[in-house]
């Protein structure tokens, strides 16, 4: 509002200032093409006058353009600093959630938050790559530290979605390259896997299901995550069907 009011006064005193240049020019001319009579001695007075108001103008104009120049200034300066402030405030909320994660991560190890889960799927991700057929997936698997026992096994990857308007299930075979062995876990407390899934043409995925098959354990653990959500890291997967023997 400060920077709108100068720019107004700013305006008016620049309007001012031609109209009493006009009038200088016009009285100038009227004085040059007539004789010296007494009006024309007033006229010099008039136009003396009007010469100092014209001067005190220009140096009001010259106030204003200075003002006016400060607040753009210090109206930069609040910008930049409010930035800084959302920015700082951004990286702050970051860390708290990163320090929430960590925290959530070793309490399950533990088994401090309440419930004694064994062999279980803590996160799953999925990254875009340049082929828009081709996705990056990152696995953390984790059980109990209660348990303290090395725990081997295997992974199976399904991708359900549509495909010519069909619901179908992509097996692992269907996903990865030629002969490439199903993923597989060996840990004591945590492990994290990764790999590449690859999709047909014409195929649009819509959930990943994961399936944890431990040696020694009658029943595989099973997850199941919306697509769309995995390719999202800021927010957590939900579970959705999950299952666990």
């Amino acid at each position: 509002m400060a920077g709108k009011t100068v720019f107004t006064k700013y305006l008016e005193a620049l309007i001012l200032t031609i109209a009493v240049v006009a009038v200088l020019l016009f009285v100038t001319w009227q004085l040059a093409s007539r004789p010296v009579t007494p009006e024309a001695e007033a006229l010099h007075k008039n136009v003396a006058f009007l010469a100092s108001e014209a001067d005190r103008l220009k140096n009001r104009l010259r106030d204003m353009q200075s003002r006016q120049t400060v607040l753009e200034h210090e109206a930069d300066v609040l910008r930049q600093a409010n930035r800084l402030l959302k920015e700082e405030e951004a990286a702050r909320q970051s860390e708290l959630i990163r320090l929430r994660s960590e925290l959530d991560f070793y309490r399950r190890l533990a088994g401090t938050g309440g419930a004694q889960q064994g062999l279980d799927v803590y996160r799953a991700e999925l990254t875009p790559t340049e082929s828009p057929l081709v996705f990056r997936f990152e696995l953390t698997l984790t059980q109990n530290i209660r348990r303290a026992a090395v725990i081997t096994g295997r992974v199976n990857l399904d991708v359900e979605g549509i495909s010519s308007d069909r619901p179908i299930t992509l097996r692992w075979d269907r996903l990865s390259a030629a002969g490439s062995p199903e993923p597989s876990f060996r840990f004591k407390y945590f492990q994290q896997l990764e790999g590449y899934l690859t999709l047909p043409a014409e195929f649009s995925p819509t959930r990943l299901v994961i399936s944890l098959e431990a040696s020694g354990r009658a029943e595989p653990m099973q997850r199941r995550y919306d697509w769309e959500d995995l390719l999202n890291p800021a927010a957590e997967a939900p579970r959705a069907g999950d299952s666990s023997g």
